[in-house]
């Protein structure tokens, strides 16, 4: 019995690590739409567009202070899962 317990620990604790382990996609481009003061954007890269949902608490931010800094035009880098951003890196401009 308590080797069939451990058993089925390991294997669960090996699940759980695959999920964590699951990588979030990334899209380099151009903000071509920005929705909802900002809770939204469109990025447009040279083979793909995609729209991703912005949270104020689990979107990081670099290179501006907030989402309502997000403006059509900016060069950007988005990592997303899904439809949500975890981070969105705005390029300075030149």
């Amino acid at each position: 019995m308590i080797k069939k317990l451990c058993s089925m620990v390991g294997v669960t604790l090996f699940a759980l690590t695959l999920a964590g382990v699951a990588q979030a996609d990334e899209i380099s481009g151009n903000i071509t739409k920005v929705g909802d003061g900002g809770r939204s954007i469109t990025v447009k890269s040279k083979d793909k567009e995609v729209t991703v949902n912005i949270s104020g608490s689990r979107t990081t931010l670099e290179g501006v202070g907030n989402r309502s800094e997000l403006k059509e035009g900016q060069n950007v880098t988005v990592e997303y899962k899904g439809d949500a951003a975890s981070k969105i890196k705005v390029a300075k401009s030149k």
